[in-house]
């Protein structure tokens, strides 16, 4: 009974302030095959900050598509200018990243903003088919979780998986899924993928039900993580789309690469690599965010430092609610060509290939220079590895001047507790491209 009642209660809290009326509208975005942004919420939150926000008064009435792109660290450096006047941020809402890039960053939201974040996890569970107060996993690492943390995740319907591999963890948390009924198991994808793995070693799988759905989140997904989540759990992986600054952006299709965004929420553009327009439809281009909600700090024109694409329709326009694929991080991406000629790649084109090699079981690639890379890997040594490896760098990107291979045992993961499957080593790829382009 105290659990039932915790989960009323988280119930009750998730919904205050916010009514189904909201929530079903999020819900039809995410199923509609093509749904827009309104008009009307862009300029509501555009005249609330160019009235009150410091960084937009100089830019009333400029049109929307001609204001300026703005970034994490543009906000750092003058976090106050970017706050609506009276706020105070010691009695806002607020959520703190650090993310990979280890840049600390705080964002804060007024209560509406927050009655929306509720209605949108309503909406977002019940458009993935599972009930947003029921139980959930939480798969990631977990720094100083202390026994009352712990306990307190349990009465709202929660449990928290931080990596553990020995047998006695891994099958009190397959007890603990056995008991739910359509439970969700989200976290990031390396974490599932060692609770997967832990599943198959000792011969656990789950009964039909036990589990509703499984997020992916904050890493790409791997063939092999996708294959155990059906055949373990019984249901297909699925991705989040997410920022700690914006919230909730999306969801994956099951087993495919396209993600269905929340229109109603966050007006979405795909922006040239080079300048602030739009990409041409169908390319890839810089990931561009406006919350339509959040008046507190408002973010408009917010540049997430994700590349994508819009899916097009059969008129070749781009549909506003349907990115057809995410390529990684702005950052995340290698350099191919030669010092002098050097061209964007997508470590996306490289996973693909790699992910086919027998016995690799985690890999990463770091590229020191344009050329020069290294394979940091975690399966057994061979020297048909070792060739597949560089055979697989010289299609993909080319001109390779050294590849050395690296064999490590355990996870690889950033300090942030993310495992990365590439890292640039090269200050600043964007000005190498920069100086390459004609003028």
């Amino acid at each position: 009974m105290i659990v039932s009642g915790a989960r009323r209660a988280v119930a009750a809290a998730m919904s205050r302030g916010e009514t189904e009326r909201s929530v079903g509208i999020i819900r039809r975005t995410f199923e509609s095959p093509h749904a827009e942004s309104s008009p009307g919420d862009i300029e509501r939150i555009l005249r609330h900050a160019t009235a009150h926000v410091p960084r937009f008064r100089s830019l009333a009435g400029t049109r929307f598509e001609d204001l300026p792109v703005m970034s994490k660290p543009m906000m750092l450096a003058r976090p106050e200018d970017f706050l609506s006047e009276g706020a105070r941020p010691e009695r806002l809402a607020s959520r703190l990243s650090s993310g990979t890039s280890g840049v600390i960053f705080r964002t804060s939201l007024d209560a509406r903003r927050m009655a929306r974040h509720r209605a949108e996890l309503v909406a977002a569970y019940r458009y993935l088919g599972a009930d947003p107060f029921g139980s959930f996993l939480h798969c990631r690492v977990w720094f100083e979780v202390t026994p009352a943390q712990r306990a307190a995740a349990a009465l709202r319907g929660q449990r928290l998986y931080g990596g553990e591999i020995d047998e006695e963890s891994i099958r009190r948390t397959a007890g603990w899924l056995r008991r739910q009924r359509g439970a969700v198991v989200v976290g990031l994808c390396s974490y599932l993928e060692v609770l997967l793995e832990r599943f198959e070693d000792l011969g656990i799988t789950l009964g039909p039900g036990a589990v509703s759905v499984v997020l992916g989140t904050g890493e790409p997904m791997t063939r092999r993580l996708a294959e155990m989540s059906l055949r373990i759990l019984g249901v297909p992986l699925r991705m989040r789309y997410s920022n700690t600054e914006n919230g909730l952006l999306g969801f994956s299709e099951p087993g495919g690469t396209a993600y269905k965004l929340d229109t109603s929420t966050f007006h979405v553009e795909i922006l040239d690599h080079d300048r602030d327009a739009p990409a041409a439809p169908g390319d890839v281009g810089r990931i561009v965010v406006t919350d339509l909600y959040n008046r507190a700090m408002p973010f408009i024109r917010y540049d997430t430092g994700d590349l994508g694409r819009f899916a097009v329709d059969g008129g070749g326009r781009p549909v506003p609610n349907v990115l057809a694929e995410l390529t990684g991080r702005g950052r995340d991406f290698p350099l191919a060509g030669t010092p002098h000629a050097p061209r964007r790649a997508t470590h996306y084109e490289i996973l693909e290939p790699v992910e086919r090699i027998p016995g690799l079981r985690q890999f990463q690639l770091r590229q020191h220079d344009i050329g020069r890379f290294t394979w940091i890997v975690h399966a057994d040594p061979s020297p048909d590895l070792d060739a597949r490896l560089r055979r697989v760098l010289d299609e993909e990107i080319g001109d390779i001047l050294e590849c050395t291979i690296v064999h490590r045992d355990g996870p690889l993961h950033s300090g942030a507790g993310k495992r990365q499957t590439f890292v640039s080593e090269i200050p600043d790829p964007e000005a190498l491209l920069r100086r390459a382009r004609p003028a």
